[in-house]
């Protein structure tokens, strides 16, 4: 259980300025109705490691020793889901109330079709940790150690790992299937162009932990050691910013409405211009 003075914050869901989910270490998930932030109730206790939201009223956070709570937009009250499976989860990635994934250590990976959770064998025992795809016949999947796997629609398909065992990927964001990008450890970032993955420079040696971006000339990573960096469609250049604090996630609307999260309560909010600071 969390006893510091605030939490360490390791996901956040962004509906929009006024609607925003952020969970951690604490196990309670706290919301901004866009002049302060707001404790939610739960009897949850286990650290939250990630979120994700279908729409405002369908809204999944996952964590340790399987944990998996759903809000569905009524009251403050999020409600423990019992998905038959205890082993730690990480994040969730889908397309719908009714189509997605929950994931996390030793390969663990569910799938939820809206009237029964199943289990789906994405070939690893490594830890799994980001998912992107722009539909369910061809998602890209990360994890520890270098592991690279892409879900068909019906199977995970092995794949050749992208970068040695000592190399974890932590991110993955795209905007098409020929424009991906993957993020990881040693200051690692690959792009992929529709036929190969290859390296890019960071500039860091740092652990990248999160991508996003509004476009292709306009992305977005946060890690270790208070790392930000942006990409112009050029180069990666990194970022000033209000708080050193590691960051552990980075999501948005827009070019000028990015926020990023971290340790100690971090909640940063890029206006197009700077970092500003609006930590819990």
């Amino acid at each position: 259980m969390f006893t510091g003075d605030k939490p360490d914050l390791l996901d956040l869901w962004v509906f929009n300025e006024n609607n925003i989910y952020v969970v951690g270490k604490d196990g309670i998930p706290q919301h901004w109705d866009g002049e302060e932030w707001f404790q939610e109730r739960t009897q949850n206790t286990n650290p939250l490691m990630g979120i994700w939201g279908a729409n405002e009223h369908c809204i999944y956070a996952v964590g340790i020793g399987g944990v998996v709570l759903k809000y569905n937009g009524q009251g403050k009250e999020w409600e423990q889901v019992d998905t038959g499976s205890y082993d730690s989860l990480n994040s969730a990635f889908g397309y719908g109330p009714d189509c997605f994934f929950i994931f996390g250590v030793g390969g663990r990976m569910l799938f939820w079709d809206g009237e029964r959770w199943s289990y789906r064998e994405p070939n690893t025992i490594h830890d799994l940790f980001g998912m992107w795809g722009e539909d369910l016949h061809e998602i890209h999947t990360v994890g520890g150690e270098g592991i690279y796997r892409v879900y068909d629609g019906k199977k995970f398909q092995r794949k050749e790992e992208l970068t040695p065992e000592h190399i974890s990927l932590y991110g993955i964001w795209g905007t098409r299937r020929d424009n991906i990008y993957i993020v990881g450890s040693h200051g690692t970032i690959l792009h992929y162009d529709g036929n190969e993955w290859t390296p890019m420079e960071s500039g860091t040696e740092e652990y990248l932990l999160s991508i996003w971006g509004s476009g292709e000339d306009d992305i977005f990573v946060v890690g270790d050691n208070a790392v930000a960096l942006h990409y112009d469609g050029k180069t990666w250049t990194p970022m000033e910013l209000p708080r050193e604090e590691y960051l552990t996630k980075v999501r948005g609307l827009r070019s000028d409405c990015v926020y990023a999260v971290g340790d100690n309560g971090t909640v940063l909010r890029y206006d197009g211009t700077r970092w500003n600071d609006m930590s819990l």
